[in-house]
């Protein structure tokens, strides 16, 4: 098997660790930066937390810390066996760590790309990345201003877009106006949400109505589970509710929807068909879903099943970590 990287990218490129945690799941990775390249995402990993029976921050935390540790642990064990490798070996040097926290662990701001953050978790999560990775400079981001940018590079956004991004159990709209951010709404619901409903309704198991969702995004709206098409219904209320209040001063002509693979055409699909869509799209909107095709192009090595959350922040990190 060839190398991964070649001479060029070991003699003038850098390597940065990737972690995100949301309210669903934690994901991690290391992506290769080099100059007049597009990143190399590797190592990748995403752990789904748990579906709890109840929304308890106490428990989401804690489930979410065991899954940073893991897949930092993940990170960590691959960088280890670059590094055995001679002419990989600068490839497993981890230069710096970005940390992305989704809602609820971030509030952004919508200016200065900072945010608000949870102490409790990214203390933890400071301490899992210094004693698992080794001292070196991290920085900590909120996941929309990485989402934003990545957005904003890949489209043209000519007028006012809604950049719905669905989390596990909360879920952030952004309003992007004039190549900024300029309203910002969370809903407490996402894909568990949904899940959960489904279960409920449904007599489904957990299993049963992850496999539901995969096949409500791969078929018409219509042929829908009757639990599930309620769960998306019930959804787009939440989202049709903070929507209204963005849209109030600025309204948008699309949706763009981020949400974990494979059920972004399901949200996608129950936000378009939802009845208030008229109503806070009366000229009419594009309602679609962020695909890992469309930001491939701009990655120039990613797994085998691409992750776009972290295809998006590795594109962030190359324009604000990069060598140019």
């Amino acid at each position: 098997m060839p190398p991964m990287f070649g001479k060029k990218n070991l003699k003038h490129g850098k390597t940065l660790a990737l972690v995100e945690v949301e309210s669903g799941s934690v994901a991690a990775a290391l992506v290769r930066l080099a100059p007049d390249e597009a990143p190399k995402l590797f190592a990748q990993t995403r752990i789904e937390l748990p579906l709890l029976a109840t929304r308890s921050s106490v428990d989401l935390s804690r489930e979410a810390l065991r899954a940073a540790r893991k897949a930092i642990d993940h990170i960590a064990e691959v960088a280890s066996r670059v590094r055995a490798h001679e002419e990989l070996a600068m490839t497993g040097d981890i230069a710096h760590t970005a940390v992305f926290y989704a809602a609820p662990w971030a509030a952004m701001h919508l200016t200065g790309g900072t945010a608000d953050y949870l102490p409790h978790m990214t203390e933890h999560v400071s301490d899992l990345v210094r004693d698992i990775l080794g001292q070196h400079p991290s920085s900590r981001h909120p996941f929309g201003t990485a989402a934003a940018h990545g957005a904003l590079s890949l489209f043209p956004f000519e007028r006012s877009t809604l950049l719905f991004l669905v989390g596990g159990e909360v879920s952030e709209l952004l309003l992007i106006e004039g190549g900024a951010v300029r309203g910002r709404a969370t809903i407490p619901a996402g894909l568990s949400t949904i899940l959960r409903t489904a279960m409920a309704h449904g007599g489904l198991s957990t299993h049963e109505a992850r496999s539901l969702v995969t096949l409500a995004s791969q078929s018409n709206t219509e042929n829908m589970h009757e639990a599930l098409q309620a769960a998306g219904s019930d959804f787009a209320h939440h989202f049709s509710d903070a929507a209204a209040e963005l849209l109030a001063a600025s309204p948008a002509a699309s949706v763009i929807v981020v949400a974990p693979t494979p059920s972004e055409s399901f949200f996608a699909r129950s936000l378009a068909h939802h009845a208030r869509s008229d109503e806070l799209f009366p000229e009419g909107s594009i309602v679609q879903a962020l695909r890992a095709s469309q930001v491939a192009p701009h990655i120039a090595m990613h797994a085998l099943h691409p992750d776009v959350p972290l295809m998006l922040e590795a594109l962030f990190v190359d324009k604000k970590f990069g060598i140019y």
